[in-house]
């Protein structure tokens, strides 16, 4: 299915999602089209002669394979009902500032707090698209530090997490948890988020360089404690990692873990870049078309998953 297609004609408001949505079948019948455009594919040998059984569960008729319309997606094995699914994706869709695993849990009616910890952690696994542009100038990069408690300062800041920012001017941004602010830290994330042609604009710290940016042209502006916002050369970087902490304190209430830090950035990330999007139904159509590709993700996966595995596997 089209993406245009689906925005287009997806629900815009909580009663037309109601009535597109009544039952898991219809669910259902909604990712079937979306993953297959309606002919299900043998995930073993490929064929789309498949039958479709009474459980719901689709059999190849060439090897005999059976296999869900969640099979390959976060929503692999669940044993709850799709529509819930669905309305928790429509929850991160429709909410402005994010939401907890606890407002979660009160709005679904979840007994295990660890349900919704979960799922929410599976739902944003799909904010990042693989093969998504890089940024394309001009782009402004700096570094911030949220969580922990530490007034020292200057760098470096203690127990506080270290976070790599890069945004276009009244554009898209790119939010990673770093190691460190090193050359090598500053030149890895660079080469995934930030095209090669491209102008970015600094501080003067040394890490922003000619060897951690080239081959993209670098201006360097060395920053002083007063300055006016609409002098600022960093404005729109700025107001990312201002949005980041309030979305910190104020929806996680500083409750994040450092392990996890990533997820949330990716959250934030997938909002912030759809700011202008009218309709929240866009968006959420936007979240259902990338679960359909993520692949399968599961509790273990999530807990065995590395801080700074995108440093790790640059």
């Amino acid at each position: 299915m089209d993406y245009e297609m689906i925005w287009r004609q997806f629900p815009k408001t909580v009663d037309e999602f109601d009535e597109r949505f009544p039952d898991d079948e219809a669910c259902r019948r909604f990712l079937v089209e979306l993953r297959w455009q309606g002919r299900p594919q043998c995930a073993r040998c490929g064929t789309e002669k498949m039958w479709e059984l009474g459980s719901g569960r689709f059999e190849c008729s060439k090897c005999g394979y059976q296999m869900s319309v969640t099979a390959g997606t976060p929503l692999h094995k669940t044993k709850k009902p799709l529509k819930l699914w669905f309305r928790a994706m429509w929850e991160i869709a429709t909410h402005k500032n994010g939401i907890s695993a606890k407002d979660l849990q009160r709005a679904l009616g979840f007994g295990s707090y660890k349900t919704a910890w979960t799922w929410l952690h599976k739902l944003r696994r799909c904010l990042v698209r693989a093969d998504r542009e890089p940024l394309r100038g001009p782009v402004q990069l700096d570094d911030t530090y949220i969580g922990g408690k530490d007034d020292r300062p200057g760098r470096p800041k203690g127990n506080k997490a270290l976070v790599l920012v890069a945004a276009e001017r009244r554009g898209r941004v790119r939010l990673e948890h770093s190691p460190d602010l090193t050359k090598d830290s500053v030149r890895s994330f660079a080469k995934r988020n930030i095209a090669k042609r491209t102008e970015v604009t600094t501080d003067g710290y040394r890490s922003f360089g000619p060897k951690s940016l080239s081959p993209r042209t670098h201006h360097r502006h060395v920053q002083k404690k007063k300055r006016h916002i609409p002098d600022d050369p960093l404005q729109h970087a700025h107001f990312a990692m201002a949005l980041v902490k309030r979305l910190w304190i104020g929806t996680y209430h500083g409750g994040i873990s450092r392990k996890y830090l990533q997820n949330y950035l990716d959250e934030f990330e997938f909002r912030y870049n759809r700011r202008h999007t009218q309709g929240v139904g866009r968006v959420m159509a936007r979240l259902l078309q990338q679960l359909a590709n993520a692949g399968t993700v599961t509790y273990d996966t999530i807990c065995t998953t590395t801080p700074f595995a995108r440093f790790e596997t640059a």
